[in-house]
């Protein structure tokens, strides 16, 4: 049985070496010291400095003064135990003179005896305003929220009742997303996710119109 735990051991970093290095949004691993312990090409390419140079190092040594807008939400993370999601960080890096955005969505990465020793941030860059995508449908309020994190952001977010969007997700396909937790399942989506099924399903108004029929759902 040893072997066979080495192996999955074995296995599974190599599943998580393959996905830092083939992801195109930030992704880093913090200790619970806020020193980077792990950090993919696209987040070293976002802070405009090497993989190598952020290892071992804190938020503020890597980010300066925007490192001192995450640290608080880092520590919550910390004390909590919870994630956090679409943290918006905005400021220069040391290593980048213009202004940026960014939203970061942070995990509790817990131990064996179930405290939180490492954090996992997925980050995502805010392209300026001019070059943002502009929508012509009025039915997205949202438009910063990379990530929504419950059913009732979602159904905000598209403005309809919770009990529509669960059968959009049974009848249309409404993309949904579960992350398996000790207390069941968290659900979420991508916003992206969402515009994209929006502008796919040529017949949501109609959707949208007969769901506020039914009033009853709701």
């Amino acid at each position: 049985m040893g072997h066979i735990v080495a192996g999955e051991m074995f296995a599974s970093e190599h599943v998580l070496a393959e996905f830092f290095n083939s992801s195109t949004v930030g992704l880093a691993i913090f200790d619970n010291q806020l020193r980077y312990q792990v950090v993919n090409p696209s987040l070293a390419a976002m802070n405009r400095t090497s993989v190598q140079s952020h290892l071992g190092k804190s938020l503020r040594q890597v980010l300066g003064k925007v490192g001192l807008q995450a640290e608080p939400v880092f520590k919550q993370v910390l004390a909590t135990g919870r994630p956090f999601f679409n943290v918006e960080l905005e400021g220069e890096l040391p290593n980048r003179s213009e202004p940026t955005r960014w939203l970061d969505n942070l995990f509790p990465i817990k131990d064996t005896r179930g405290r939180v020793s490492q954090i996992g941030v997925v980050v995502v860059e805010v392209p300026p305003v001019r070059e943002r995508e502009v929508s012509n449908t009025e039915l997205l309020p949202y438009n910063e929220g990379a990530v929504l994190r419950s059913w009732k952001e979602i159904a905000q977010y598209v403005r309809v009742c919770v009990k529509t969007v669960q059968r959009w997700e049974q009848d249309y396909g409404f993309p949904i997303r579960r992350l398996k937790a000790a207390k069941g399942a968290m659900v979420f989506t991508m916003r992206a996710d969402v515009d994209n099924w929006l502008r796919s399903t040529t017949q949501h108004d109609q959707i949208r119109y007969h769901d506020q029929r039914q009033m009853t759902d709701c």
